[in-house]
């Protein structure tokens, strides 16, 4: 069922108004008619509604009933991820979406190969890698559209984690001692996840992460890409806090 997601007070006198790509996708890709059933997610609730109208700007839906179902973690996963290469970043934010994740951070590392100088090259790029969390936000069934927040350096995120009420793990290839079930015996509210692209961090910056106290990690014997790096130390993390059962 088609997922629309909207603020709380979208939803007035038990309609909603579906607008803008939402309303174009139901009506040319999914060919949606009167009577059919949508599933409309708020920040508080979700859910079915009814098409009874489908105009030239927006589809006017009826409330049907109230779903009592929440598809959301109890925990807070932040995916911290140094921008890779070539559309990399797309499969990163869609399998850790489908996950759990609620928040990505992209970060710009001393091995960052792809650089943003540009800021209209910087705005489109985030503008996809939101629109890709969105669509694997429906295609997973989440409560929420996980935030992809604005890029920033490795010195940025530094000075802004130290303040955090979080665990911060930091998977190291260099690192062959402290294993990531060390840190995970007893479950927080907040983890904090960074990763670095191809190439991984400079000792500088993982010298300045453990600085905040961040705990630098191996994540076993074999060497894992930076698209698949931030997914597996999620899910050890999920599964650790019992998110996945």
């Amino acid at each position: 069922m088609f997922r629309y997601f909207c603020a709380d007070d979208n939803i007035r006198n038990n309609t909603v108004n579906v607008t803008g790509g939402d309303a174009r996708h139901l009506k040319t890709i999914l060919r949606a008619g009167t009577g059919d059933l949508i599933s409309v997610v708020t920040e508080s609730s979700e859910y079915n509604a009814e098409i009874m109208e489908i105009n030239k700007e927006d589809i006017i839906c009826e409330i049907v009933e109230e779903i009592s179902r929440n598809n959301e973690t109890k925990i807070n996963v932040t995916l911290c991820q140094g921008i890779p290469k070539q559309t990399k970043m797309e499969t990163i934010i869609q399998q850790n979406v489908e996950l759990g994740v609620k928040s990505f951070i992209p970060i710009i590392t001393e091995r960052t190969v792809v650089k943003l100088n540009d800021k209209d090259r910087e705005r489109k790029k985030l503008e996809r890698w939101r629109k890709i969390a969105k669509e694997s936000s429906k295609q997973s069934k989440r409560n929420i559209i996980p935030e992809v927040e604005d890029i920033v350096t490795v010195k940025e995120l530094v000075e802004r984690l130290k303040n955090e009420e979080a665990e911060i793990i930091v998977p190291y290839e260099l690192e062959d001692m402290k294993i990531l079930n060390d840190i995970l015996s007893e479950p927080k509210q907040n983890y904090y996840v960074v990763i670095g692209p191809e190439g991984g961090f400079d000792i500088r910056e993982i010298e300045m992460f453990k600085e905040i106290g961040a705990h630098i990690v191996t994540l076993g014997k074999r060497i894992l890409r930076t698209e698949t790096a931030g997914v597996v130390a999620a899910a050890v993390v999920m599964y650790a806090c019992n998110e996945m059962v």
